[in-house]
């Protein structure tokens, strides 16, 4: 791994390696201690070696277990020198991560944040998001739609002290251990490359897969709207590019007894209300729903369809209502879901991309396709 990364620096310009960001690692989880394990003998922590040690936090500070002790302290920052260090723990998944890593205690929790080259970064995301896809084109279109989310959103989380955090909130990161070769080519083949949108770096929403034809920015996250991000066709009518992707088409059954629970949680209802009946009251161009309604037994209540696609989602996973492109078939106890697509159909659509290299066009053209009216730059 150590000569791999080696020879990823050592592809790039220096230019595009003297910029890092602050990656706020674990960000779904509460963690009180985690263990490291250096990939090699050069992780430091000051001017001394590390080897397989404990750090966890002890009220505002935090102490570190192994061969090198210290502790009680307000920070421990280590440096892996290009070999990198296992972090895992009790519920967390064991990931390789190079660069420096702070760790401080908040709230009685470890924080943990790593500060990574930009385009190193970028592997591990173009290989966390497009881990399903196989074509180098939809890759590298992948690479260039991370990157101008990255320059764009570098300050999501600056008033808390990191630039962004390694959940799918921001994009997902989940270190160097797993980056794959085909994610490699790509950001290497496309460095430094954004989009732009008269001469600004655009807002690059991509999802996995659209069902058909992606939607206007304004139906999912009223009341913006940009000209770049409308509803976009798939490719041919009846074979969208992304109909190869698993998943395309799915089914949920969902029984009003479990509507009216999810309903009281996320506010949609009161408690002594039932949720009797579900319709589609307004539309985006896509064919998405935009707007539902729940009969409870004395009212209808609207609900945006991005409130209820993620609304839904948070409570009873993300696979009950994959997207918001679907149709309602009633039955007496439940409504069925028939949808397609997975994700909020804004923007680049993933497996659309996929569709689109293996049909042999260009990541160019595959960004032009699903950002029309922008134009490649560099950052």
């Amino acid at each position: 791994m150590k000569f791999l990364l080696l020879l990823l620096l050592a592809a790039h310009p220096a230019s595009a390696y003297g910029r890092t960001a602050d990656i706020r690692l674990y960000s779904l989880h509460k963690i009180s201690s985690i263990s490291l394990e250096p990939e090699g003998r050069d992780v430091l922590l000051g001017d001394r070696r590390l080897g397989p040690s404990r750090i966890y936090s002890r009220g505002a500070a935090v102490a570190l277990d192994g061969k090198i002790k210290a502790g009680p302290v307000k920070t421990l920052r280590i440096s892996t020198h290009g070999a990198g260090v296992w972090l895992s723990g009790p519920g967390l998944p064991r990931r390789l991560y190079t660069g420096d890593i702070v760790f401080s205690a908040a709230r009685n929790s470890l924080r943990i944040i790593n500060t990574v080259p930009l385009e190193v970064y970028l592997a591990g995301v173009v290989t966390g998001e497009a881990g399903d896809l196989s074509r180098l084109e939809a890759y590298k279109a992948q690479a260039v739609a991370a990157r101008t989310y990255l320059v764009k959103h570098l300050k999501n989380h600056a008033g808390e002290g990191y630039n962004l955090c390694d959940s799918t909130h921001c994009q997902l990161y989940t270190g160097t251990g797993e980056v794959s070769a085909t994610a490699r080519a790509a950001v290497e083949g496309t460095s430094g490359e954004i989009l732009l949108y008269r001469g600004v770096p655009a807002e690059a929403y991509y999802h996995s897969v659209c069902g058909g034809r992606t939607e206007d920015m304004s139906y999912v996250w009223p009341p913006e709207r940009l000209p770049y991000l409308v509803s976009v066709r798939d490719g041919p009518a009846g074979r969208p590019y992304c109909s190869i992707a698993p998943g395309f088409r799915w089914k949920t059954k969902l029984y009003y007894t479990g509507l009216t629970r999810l309903a009281r949680q996320a506010g949609w209802i009161v408690a002594d209300e039932e949720a009797k009946g579900l319709r589609i009251s307004a539309w985006g161009p896509s064919g998405r729903a935009a707007e539902l309604e729940i009969y409870t037994q004395r009212r209808r209540v609207k609900v945006p369809a991005t409130d209820f696609y993620h609304g839904i989602g948070r409570r009873a996973g993300w696979n009950a209502v994959r997207s918001s492109y679907f149709r309602l078939l009633p039955a007496r106890d439940y409504v069925m879901l028939d949808g397609l697509g997975n994700g909020h159909g804004v923007g680049m659509c993933q497996w659309g991309a996929e569709g689109m290299a293996r049909k042999g066009f260009k990541y160019r053209d595959i960004l032009k396709h699903y950002y029309p009216g922008t134009e490649i730059g560099y950052d």
